[in-house]
């Protein structure tokens, strides 16, 4: 056994920057605060801080399980750690190219979740007649990446997920899941998106508004047992085992601290999803986003960085550098668009007509992490001309290809939702609006009267908006839609290669390990690249299809 696993601290190459992680943390949570939206939860999270012993936890490797404490051993040629859509596709592409695969699963059954997958190419995109400027749209993610990606990983991606969605949608179709692509794309070229966001429709998972591709997942997983995967649900991984440097199974434990040996000939595979439900992972990788209060789609603790910490014990390596925060604007009302957005204090504080990460983090910034999108009786008429130079996802409601233009009446009802639940608000006068919405009165009518000028003259010296998304706010009935941002996953990991190996720090491979999905990385860095909406599920389902024919290779 590699003593990695005899209680002995991690070389601290394998981990992002000790120390600048630290003082990145801390000087994130002095900048933010701990913003909620309530001093009690604010206090919940400082007590929820971990850190005071100056070294996170999982720094230290558990101790080695003895082998007298091994009382079964079941063999397999793969063992994949994870039941969700990256896990499942790992299974089924495995298994159907003949490997005998057990997956084990530490909650009650599979999970999926999240809207729509996101690939460069399709059989559903080339029967559209459309096409993605694969050149264009690859030097895109690695500029939002800030260069600190691995670009082989990148160009797997871009080569290999439309053979991967292609395979996918093979199965739908049999299933009778319908496969339909998004239309609500944005022509901005500063923020542009590719025709590549695939939804689904007709299967008996999905939920009203809700986990679209959930029916996907389950086609795969009923795939994957078809074809002789085993499922061993309830039965958390406690760590690795290793043989002469190489992972050679995974650990449950049962009754009486005695433990099963699943063990596999050919590599184990992590798939076990995010880090969102740990919080001292997430104040230390991904500060920005452990500020967020809202986390969405996550299984309450269940994605609590067990891959991430198995395959650091393992020898395995983190990305360097912070989690990218994938953050969406959607814990509170839907429809944002481009429109004057303020803060609690009545001011306006950044350029509205950005993507979906830039309007989350101004957000996170903001006093209790809060903004107004506010509008006028003319919203719909403003939003439907911006949208040829803007669009894009809370600008648009989710249509598909081939329905139509953007739908006003459809929009106007879920405003009018918005303002039922609580989360938006209706007046005739600004005074009533303001008050509402408990900002001061005099900022909040300053501020719009500021921002009408700026409408009438068709320039924004003060954020550099664009003139077709000066829309001013003069006729009522006057709204207010709440914006608050939510976490949707971290999506950050251990070091792989282009054969989804895990690797030490020098890229050397873990022989016998790999990582798929969220416990991957090096794929995303410094931001989450939306210009191919749903990307994060389209690397699941790619790096599981691509880590079952490596496996199968062997």
């Amino acid at each position: 056994m590699d003593n990695v696993h005899e209680g002995k601290g991690i070389d601290r190459r394998f981990f992002l920057q000790g120390a600048g992680a630290s003082a990145l943390a801390a000087a994130m949570a002095s900048t933010f605060g701990l913003a909620g939206c309530s001093p009690a939860n604010r206090a919940e999270k400082a007590a929820g801080n971990n850190a005071s012993s100056g070294e996170p936890s999982w720094f230290t490797a558990p101790a080695e399980v003895p082998d007298a404490d091994i009382v079964e051993t079941i063999e397999s040629d793969v063992v994949v750690v994870g039941a969700g859509m990256s896990g499942i596709a790992s299974a089924c592409s495995a298994a159907e190219r003949g490997l005998k695969v057990t997956v084990l699963e530490k909650g009650s059954t599979w999970s999926g979740r999240g809207f729509g997958i996101g690939v460069v190419d399709s059989k559903v995109i080339r029967a559209a007649g459309l096409s993605i400027d694969r050149s264009k749209a690859q030097k895109y993610w690695v500029h939002c990446c800030g260069s600190r990606v691995n670009e082989a990983l990148v160009s797997l991606y871009f080569n290999r997920s439309g053979e991967a969605m292609d395979w996918l949608i093979d199965k739908c179709e049999k299933g009778g899941v319908s496969v339909l692509l998004w239309d609500g794309y944005s022509r901005d070229p500063e923020f542009p998106d590719s025709p590549g966001y695939h939804v689904f429709f007709g299967g008996p998972e999905q939920t009203a508004g809700r986990d679209w591709s959930r029916d996907a997942t389950k086609l795969m997983f009923e795939d994957s047992q078809a074809a002789g995967a085993t499922y061993v649900f309830d039965s958390p991984v406690a760590q690795l085992k290793k043989e002469d440097g190489k992972v050679v199974g995974a650990l449950v434990e049962g009754a009486g601290g005695k433990y099963t040996l699943y063990k596999a000939a050919k590599g184990v595979v992590l798939a076990t999803g995010d880090i969102v439900g740990d919080e001292e992972m997430l104040k230390y990788y991904a500060p920005e986003i452990a500020q967020c209060d809202a986390k969405l789609y996550t299984p309450v603790g269940q994605n609590t960085g067990d891959g991430h910490k198995m395959g650091l014990w393992a020898g395995g390596a983190m990305q360097q550098g912070h989690f990218p925060p994938m953050l969406h604007p959607q814990a509170g009302a839907y429809q944002q668009s481009a429109f004057l957005a303020v803060n609690q204090r009545g001011e306006r504080f950044f350029n509205e007509a950005t993507w979906v990460n830039g309007k989350s983090l101004n957000y996170l910034r903001q006093p209790g992490q809060c903004s107004y999108s506010v509008f006028d009786a003319n919203w719909v008429r403003d939003n439907l001309a911006g949208l040829p130079y803007g669009g894009g996802m809370f600008w648009d409601t989710f249509r598909v290809l081939g329905s139509g233009e953007w739908d006003g009446e459809a929009g106007q009802k879920g405003v009018d939702a918005a303002v039922e639940s609580g989360m938006g608000f209706k007046a005739d006068t600004l005074d009533d609006l303001a008050k509402q919405c408990g900002i001061p009165v005099d900022t909040f009518k300053a501020t719009i009267e500021r921002y009408n000028e700026l409408c009438a003259q068709g320039s924004d010296p003060d954020f550099g908006k664009d003139a077709v998304f000066l829309t001013p706010v003069v006729e009522g009935p006057f709204y207010a839609m709440k914006a608050l941002p939510a976490v949707l996953a971290t999506v950050g990991g251990l070091k792989v290669n282009t054969n989804l190996a895990v690797t030490d720090a020098e890229g050397n491979a873990i022989e016998g390990l790999y990582a798929v999905g969220n416990v991957s990385g090096d794929f995303y860095a410094v931001d989450y690249p939306i210009n191919i909406p749903g990307n994060s599920q389209g690397r699941c389902v790619t790096w599981g299809y691509l880590v079952g024919e490596t496996l199968a290779s062997k």
